[in-house]
């Protein structure tokens, strides 16, 4: 599997308010003290204002952060677009921890804002439609690939696959762990 761009959303739980525009001092903060590992943040761009996008961005050489709100799920999405080595397992478990990095960091956040995620669940976002498009025989490899990783990370974890995308958008799926595995902090 060469597929490389790919991202990772962390949903923020359903019962706080997220003005995302209060996050721009953060994000030029993480700029300012380098805060995410092995990546060149170079700046915040304000999609706010925009319904259902990608709200606040983080733009980094390796890839962009940003506060989505697609589908009125607001979440911290991560999308990778650098290379990086390895088979897709290495290749998705540093996609993943640079995910929950970032999550640590906008948690420990120092405007006052506190933001919560839901614990037991992500959604993978595959980034190229021609390495990864979205039909039937992608969905069912990419949820084999992905019971397969999960399986190594939480060998006692119990989880579905669902809300594959729909025809026409990138290849995407949530994860929801059942029980009481929880992936943002350990």
């Amino acid at each position: 599997m060469e597929l490389q761009k790919f991202g990772i959303k962390l949903f923020f739980k359903p019962n706080g308010s997220y003005p995302s525009k209060d996050f721009i001092p953060v994000f030029h903060n993480w700029i300012k003290t380098n805060s995410v590992p092995e990546h060149m943040l170079i700046d915040v761009i304000d999609y706010s204002h925009i319904p259902d996008g990608p709200g606040i961005m983080l733009i980094a050489h390796e890839g962009h952060f940003s506060l989505d709100k697609e589908n009125n799920m607001p979440g911290l999405l991560y999308l990778r677009k650098a290379k990086i080595d390895g088979d897709f397992q290495k290749r998705f478990e540093s996609v993943f921890a640079t995910s929950l990095q970032a999550a640590e960091l906008l948690h420990k956040n120092k405007i006052g804002s506190e933001v919560d995620f839901q614990s037991n669940s992500f959604r993978f976002i595959a980034n190229d439609r021609l390495l990864a498009e979205n039909n039937e025989e992608n969905q069912e490899l990419f949820s084999n690939t992905f019971n397969e990783i999960l399986t190594n990370m939480y060998p006692s974890g119990k989880w579905v696959i669902e809300d594959y995308s729909q025809s026409g958008e990138r290849l995407a799926f949530t994860i929801n762990f059942q029980d009481d595995t929880n992936i943002i902090f350990n």
